[in-house]
């Protein structure tokens, strides 16, 4: 289905849960207060907890539709996420490649001096990969004091 049209379902199924309960706190409201409930709202009142079970059934219902819509489009964005970074991979060096690699096994977080610790990498050779990768909007570098931490940018997260 198209997003529009997923959003457009969504909206009108939250927007008809909405309205079905301000109408039955306003017919609560009005016998409340003592007055005569109108023709169009004595159903809700003379059948109230049925009404209310159904609201219940209804809300729970809107919530599926409305999560099943949400998780639809987060998958499709984690996998052109996944598709993107198979990309990515396929243009970096190999250094870069293997600090990647790194980073996917550490879930996305590492220590440059453990970027030094892989085979044939020097802290000089790890030094400007992660320059690179940073350049290239690949990494975030955090420094705690002598230390420098790694990380994926936020939006390869998913990828991770």
């Amino acid at each position: 289905m198209d997003r529009r049209k997923d959003i457009v379902l969504g909206l009108i199924v939250i927007s008809v849960f909405i309205f079905l309960i301000t109408v039955l706190v306003f017919a609560y409201a009005i016998s409340a207060q003592g007055m005569e409930v109108p023709g169009l709202l004595r159903p809700f009142m003379d059948y109230h907890a049925h009404f209310m079970v159904v609201m219940g059934l209804f809300g729970v219902l809107s919530g599926l539709i409305v999560y099943s819509l949400l998780n639809a489009t987060i998958e499709k964005q984690k996998h052109a996420v996944r598709t993107n970074m198979g990309i990515i991979m396929k243009f970096l060096a190999e250094e870069d490649r293997e600090v990647v690699r790194l980073l996917l096994e550490k879930e996305g977080m590492t220590t440059q001096s453990e970027i030094a610790r892989l085979p044939g990498m020097s802290r000089l050779k790890a030094h400007r990969a992660v320059k690179k990768l940073e350049g290239r909007g690949i990494v975030h570098v955090e420094k705690y004091g002598k230390i420098n931490m790694i990380r994926v940018v936020d939006e390869l997260k998913d990828a991770v």
